[in-house]
């Protein structure tokens, strides 16, 4: 089993509408957090990654946005967030670790970050 310089508590798979990120009530809270889009396999493929000091305010904004190229897109999308309270540095070292694992395709560029830290992305 490898270690963890965090651990993350990341939340159940959440359909990426309106309606269920109005549900959430975690104002103020800050962390990282993951969109996926449902592919004709069945499977959810992580294709926006980011992080933010208020996961409700930024997941509403971009679920608000219609302009976002991957919203664009017919299909069924979801989402994942976890709670992380130790500074925007950590923030950008955890979405930079998502980023070299996930690929995600509507990311225009990789998160920069001096830290190397190692986290559970399940």
């Amino acid at each position: 089993m490898a270690n963890y310089d965090i651990i993350l508590k990341w939340s159940q798979l959440i359909p990426f509408t309106f309606d269920e990120v109005s549900k959430l009530a975690i104002n103020g809270v800050a962390g990282v957090y993951r969109i996926s889009k449902k592919e004709p396999d069945g499977k959810f493929y992580v294709v926006f990654i980011g992080s933010t000091v208020d996961l409700d305010k930024e997941l509403l904004e971009l679920i608000s946005n219609k302009n976002n190229n991957f919203l664009k897109q017919d299909g069924e999308f979801s989402f994942r967030y976890a709670p992380v309270d130790k500074g925007e540095e950590t923030r950008k070292a955890i979405e930079k670790q998502m980023y070299k694992q996930y690929v995600p395709k509507y990311n225009t560029k990789e998160p920069i970050s001096s830290l190397d830290v190692k986290v559970n992305l399940n």
